[in-house]
């Protein structure tokens, strides 16, 4: 998978244009909403034969839009995002950077700049997603802006149990510790990465407690107990984990092999109740 980063302003430029089919959006979690974006644009790509295309944005138009008064809690840094558009069989990312420069376009310099300027053949994107100068254009002014230059197909709202899935309800799941209910939004369970930063075993049995940096752009679980899975890599750990102050510290089953600097992946799988928590007597 290609990625191409670009930046609007005096001295940017453009790649030479590609014929694509482009799927766009903020992407934050990719979930199912989201793979049902990528997933009908490389279905028209396939049949068009030409190739699959994604354009994001970093940081999240909020913050920009803001002045930074706004904090965005992110669900997954660009790093794993992008990971996961090349899992779908993405082509090519377009990672546009969202800054005053960019927030600027009218909404008709904006198509004619990164999607006709980009060779662009198809797009696609949810019901809801904007474009341009305070989000003015959207998607049923994007064929006149594109002025028949390429085709558009709308992706409808994708409802769980009535509720619509997106970046915000997981977030709100996350704020209120429902992580259960989260795999069925993403399609997987929850996953933060982080850093051991210390670690001890208990002097009853074998049991392993560990303190747990998180990486920037995560947002964890409110405070509380919860069954959780830690990928080492070489080995997976069953257990559980405290949040607290935005600190994690983990209670794990079995021999733990660290290695300095190695990140790891955890995994939220349900909260606990309090009294039956592995954790309750730290």
């Amino acid at each position: 998978m290609q990625t191409v980063y670009l930046t609007h302003g005096p001295e940017s430029f453009l790649p030479k244009p590609e014929p694509c089919v482009m799927a766009m959006g903020f992407f934050d979690g990719v979930h199912m909403a989201h793979q049902q974006v990528i997933l009908e644009a490389k279905k028209i790509a396939r049949k068009r034969k030409v190739k699959l295309a994604v354009m994001t944005f970093f940081p999240h138009p909020k913050e920009v839009l803001s002045c930074g008064k706004e904090k965005m809690n992110y669900l997954t840094p660009l790093e794993v995002k992008l990971n996961r558009f090349s899992k779908l069989g993405v082509d090519i990312v377009y990672v546009i950077k969202f800054d005053q420069f960019f927030a600027e376009l009218s909404p008709k310099e904006f198509i004619d700049t990164y999607v006709t300027g980009l060779g662009v053949k198809h797009v696609v994107a949810g019901f809801d997603f904007t474009y341009g100068q305070k989000g003015k254009g959207n998607m049923k002014t994007m064929s006149t802006d594109g002025e028949g230059k390429f085709l558009v197909t709308v992706i409808s709202k994708l409802d769980y149990r009535g509720q619509k899935i997106s970046s915000t309800s997981i977030r709100n799941l996350l704020s209120n510790g429902k992580v259960n209910e989260i795999a069925s939004y993403l399609g997987d369970y929850y996953e933060t990465r982080g850093e051991v930063v210390s670690y001890y075993r208990s002097r009853i049995g074998k049991r392993f407690y560990a303190d747990i940096s998180t990486l920037p752009y995560y947002t964890l679980p409110s405070n509380g107990i919860y069954e959780i899975e830690m990928d080492m890599g070489d080995h997976i750990y069953q257990g559980s984990a405290l949040v607290y102050a935005n600190k994690i510290k983990l209670s794990l089953d079995g021999s733990f092999k660290h290695q300095e600097y190695q990140t790891i992946k955890l995994k939220w799988i349900r909260s606990f109740e309090i009294e039956n928590a592995q954790l309750k007597q730290m």
